[in-house]
């Protein structure tokens, strides 16, 4: 063989050798041996108005990853090892933000994406994952964050029209309110509690005496109220984010109004809004909730004494449902592989699943939590008042 000829031999050999290398990196995930990745990206409000419940929605879903990883990962159906990358992105509070998480988190190529937290931020950036083909589990709760004609949405909590018929059913069977008023912010997730309230109201006879609205951001929220107090309401229902609701609360009191009974959502859960409360105008507080802190059954205890020891500090309740977002995409991982389509397919289906803080399936809107509870603030710690399954 002349020199010409060998030198033609080895250069195809070595392509021929990293072409192979190549394919043999190229596994949708896999690493070294036989050890595989599967890759979860986390949009949440680290920073903003929701950053106090976000940074515990990123603590509860970094608890799961960290509990599997520690176990040694898991088996996929080839008996391979599989064990997560987690990344958690920052989106601000803000839908705008989210938009730009939402591609931070597809450049990561994840095999699942959990978020955006606001329904703003849902609306905005759906069809980021939508394009990108990434089954993505959100938190949005307004109706119009269901599906979009878009099928890689998720929800790991269900639509407001759900929340708001319990804490009604609540204010009426439990506290036998008469004259409700309503105070919401004017944005999605707010706007949509109000919506799903005034279609609920009129179902237990109720009509509220008096509605108000305010900003995101504002501070002083005295005209509302009075007008509150001038119409004689017993009640008032109060819909917003964190900041807004703890100052309300807060100034209700400052306003002589302590003894008209506040119904809230989970916004109002987050130990936050306690601190900007105060405890003492916090008592009798109603919210409607996934997960009540007083509620006896051993898994969400097991979880709660968990995430507080590890954490050292109060959970914010109802926030904290990625958690077992994370234990879902495992256990479909363990039957399916890494295959992004068909994870999706799977969560679509999804049915009776047991996680530690609800039972999960899948509805045609992509819902995935399936009870909702209301619980009252009471002695300096959270009652559960009732609980209801909602069935798809």
């Amino acid at each position: 063989m002349n020199r010409k000829k060998s030198i033609v031999l080895l250069l195809v050999v070595s392509m021929v050798g990293m072409l192979l290398a190549g394919c043999a990196g190229d596994k949708g995930g896999q690493a070294d041996g036989d050890e595989q990745v599967l890759r979860i990206a986390h949009l949440a409000p680290l920073t903003g108005a929701a950053a106090s419940y976000g940074v515990q929605i990123v603590q509860a879903a970094r608890m799961a990853v960290e509990e599997i990883n520690e176990a040694g990962g898991f088996k996929g159906p080839n008996g391979e090892t599989i064990k997560i990358e987690y990344t958690e992105i920052d989106e601000t509070s803000n839908s705008a933000s989210a938009i730009d998480a939402a591609r931070k988190g597809a450049s990561l190529d994840p095999h699942a994406m959990l978020g955006p937290n606001r329904s703003g931020g849902v609306l905005a950036a759906h069809t980021v994952w939508q394009d990108a083909k990434i089954p993505t589990i959100t938190d949005g709760t307004s109706q119009e964050t269901t599906r979009q004609g878009n099928p890689y949405t998720f929800r790991m909590q269900i639509s407001s029209e759900y929340w708001m018929p319990i804490l009604v059913k609540t204010a009426v069977e439990e506290y036998d309110i008469k004259k409700p008023a309503v105070i919401y912010g004017l944005n999605d997730y707010s706007k949509a509690n109000w919506v799903a309230t005034e279609a609920t109201m009129p179902e237990y006879g109720l009509e509220p005496v008096s509605v108000q609205t305010y900003n995101d951001g504002d501070q002083d929220f005295s005209a509302q109220l009075i007008a509150i107090r001038d119409s004689g309401a017993d009640a008032i229902f109060v819909y917003g984010y964190t900041p807004e609701c703890g100052k309300i609360i807060r100034q209700r009191t400052e306003l002589g109004m302590g003894d008209v009974l506040v119904f809230t959502e989970r916004a109002s859960t987050d130990p936050a809004a306690l601190d900007l409360a105060g405890a003492e105008n916090f008592e009798e507080v109603v919210t409607s909730t996934t997960l009540s802190p007083g509620d006896p059954d051993p898994k969400a205890q097991a979880f709660i004494k968990k995430y507080e020891d590890k954490y050292n500090q109060t959970i914010s309740a109802t926030h904290v449902n990625h958690y077992d977002s994370v234990y879902i995409i495992k256990s479909i991982v363990e039957k399916v592989g890494l295959d992004k389509e068909k994870i999706r397919e799977e969560l679509a289906n999804l049915r009776d699943y047991e996680g530690a803080l609800a039972v999960y399936g899948s509805d045609e809107e992509g819902n995935l939590v399936h009870h909702m509870a209301t619980q009252v603030f009471r002695n300096g710690k959270w009652e559960l008042i009732m609980k209801e399954e909602y069935t798809y």
